[in-house]
């Protein structure tokens, strides 16, 4: 399964009374842009999105948490996985992992030249990945690294990060997040 990012950001702000002007203003960027995503004719990038849905006072997990699903059971497989294109990094979770859940597992694909730009977890809610193929120059808290298959990173809630493939093969990692006290 796949999300439509652009129809998905429509869908919520539109659910919470929020204008395209508003989040517009709110967010920096243009009401054109904001209409450009929402009509699928861009693609943001994963600092854009993060700043748009902050707007929203909405966690990129919680964007991409599937609405009222529940588990009917503890396995999964590739069909119970939710696909997010984002330009040339492709995010799939784990669909088990409901909105507002504690723990958010994430298999992520980055092409050369992906760029994440500054992101970060709400404070709280910590982040551990591993990488699986390839390697990408990961900056956390301000430091920054070239992290290769089978090395990792922890990037506590509320320090920025960022991730490029500066590489010229595609990288696949995965992260957890999880809610401190969980």
């Amino acid at each position: 399964m796949e999300i439509n990012v652009g129809q998905r950001l429509k869908e919520i702000r539109e659910r919470l009374g929020v204008s395209q002007r508003e989040i517009a203003r709110r967010s920096g960027q243009s009401s054109g842009a904001v209409s450009a995503i929402e009509l699928g004719k861009v693609s943001p990038s994963v600092e854009t999105l993060k700043r748009l849905l902050d707007c929203l006072d909405i966690s990129l997990a919680d964007f991409f948490a599937p609405e009222g699903s529940s588990p009917s059971s503890a396995f999964f497989g590739p069909d119970d996985m939710i696909g997010v294109p984002m330009g040339l990094i492709h995010y799939q979770q784990v669909r088990r992992a409901a909105k507002n859940a504690p723990l958010q597992f994430v298999h992520v694909v980055v092409q050369p030249g992906s760029d994440t730009g500054n992101v970060g977890n709400p404070v709280g809610t910590d982040e551990v990945g591993y990488i699986l193929l390839g390697e990408v120059e990961a900056t956390i808290n301000g430091e920054t690294r070239i992290l290769r298959a089978g090395s990792g990173y922890m990037a506590k809630g509320g320090q920025k990060q960022r991730f490029r493939n500066v590489s010229k093969s595609r990288c696949e990692y995965v992260f957890v997040t999880a809610a401190i006290g969980f």
